[in-house]
């Protein structure tokens, strides 16, 4: 039961698309442009800096909150975090509703680390955001962040089922941003410091 409310609440969490709902009020179509995807990086690009950060702090707080209540529901589940963040990264990704095709689960992904170890999370902030600005590239994130993540929290919590959920939460967010790799290897991906150089 533990197992099934947990994956069901981060799930449902995560198929909130914030980016698709600024986008009914802005009256812009992200499939359509940008990097095409339904994630606060492309609402950023189409939207703006401003709705872009608004959308990635909402994602952050809908796995913050799942989390919260799979942890309150089942409080001696040791993994009851770590699958509520996984399913809600799974959500983001794969909206039912949106005939699953939704973000590419950092920000959810970012969340699920913040409620589950806020020292950890800070670490991994500073440690990601170093390496995007010396590569100048910011596919350097989501791929730091599904390496580090599984190794670092794994250390402080060696129960199996914790380390493989959160193994299998790298693996996804790694994944989804391959697409990514492919763009910087061909050139198309703007460079990070020039993106925030813009107005």
């Amino acid at each position: 039961m533990h197992y099934v409310f947990c994956i069901l609440t981060g799930y449902l969490f995560g198929c909130v698309n914030f980016a698709t709902i600024f986008s009914k009020f802005k009256k812009v179509n992200l499939k359509e442009n940008g990097t095409k995807n339904l994630g606060a990086t492309n609402a950023m690009l189409v939207m703006g800096k401003g709705i872009g950060a608004l959308v990635m702090v909402l994602d952050v707080l809908k796995t913050v909150i799942a989390i919260i209540i799979a942890r309150a529901v089942f409080p001696t589940f040791a993994a009851a975090g770590v699958l509520t963040g996984t399913s809600a990264v799974l959500g983001h990704i794969f909206p039912f509703y949106l005939k699953f095709k939704g973000g590419k689960g950092l920000a959810c992904f970012g969340g699920m680390i913040l409620a589950l170890d806020p020292v950890l999370c800070i670490f991994m902030f500073i440690l990601c955001v170093g390496l995007m600005v010396i590569a100048n590239h910011s596919v350097i994130v989501p791929y730091t962040a599904a390496v580090v993540f599984p190794l670092l929290y794994g250390i402080g919590n060696p129960e199996p089922e914790v380390i493989c959920i959160s193994i299998i939460a790298g693996i996804i967010l790694a994944l989804r941003h391959i697409p990514d790799i492919k763009r910087v290897k061909e050139g198309g991906d703007s460079k990070i410091r020039d993106f925030f150089k813009r107005r």
